[in-house]
């Protein structure tokens, strides 16, 4: 039988313990959220549109446009076994902001060697943030069964070196 300072010992032991994992715990979802890896506090609220109502948004005329401060925006519009622009071409290393809007059903989309992997809800604009680096060829399909077309659903990001 264990006398009374010998459990005191063990008993402080894991009140430690559960002290250094609270505050790792706390510690990490502080630095996810400032990090922006987890959406929390610090990000912006999500954005929605009517699908039906493409006109008038930047999602009319899908491509990549200059953004007022040098970065670019991609706008691409996922529907009915197709991406559109199916092809989009990007500069190596500069930012780039992928606006991306299913309009019918839910679909995906993503570009494993970019670290990119987006679930596409209808009216619900997804967007990310991200610097593509290397020059080269990012190939994806819809990753999200859409219909009897699903397997033809695919989308290519070319990332060209700068001139």
């Amino acid at each position: 039988m264990l006398d009374h300072h010998t459990i005191e010992k063990y008993e402080l032991g894991w009140l430690a313990l559960s002290a250094v994992l609270v505050t790792l715990l706390f510690v990490g979802v502080i630095s996810s959220m400032l990090t922006q890896t987890l959406p929390g506090i610090f990000t912006r609220q999500a954005s929605y549109l009517d699908p039906a109502k493409l006109a008038g948004t930047p999602f009319a005329a899908p491509g990549l446009k200059a953004a007022p401060d040098g970065s670019l925006d991609a706008y691409v519009v996922a529907r009915a076994f197709q991406f559109q622009p199916n092809v989009l071409r990007v500069p190596a290393g500069q930012a780039v902001t992928l606006h991306i809007v299913a309009v019918d059903v839910i679909h995906g989309l993503m570009l494993g060697q970019g670290n990119v992997n987006l679930e596409l809800m209808p009216g619900h604009i997804a967007t990310l943030k991200t610097r593509f680096n290397h020059p080269g060829t990012y190939t994806s399909q819809c990753h999200e069964y859409c219909g009897a077309g699903h397997q033809t659903m695919t989308f290519k990001l070319i990332v060209e070196a700068p001139e």
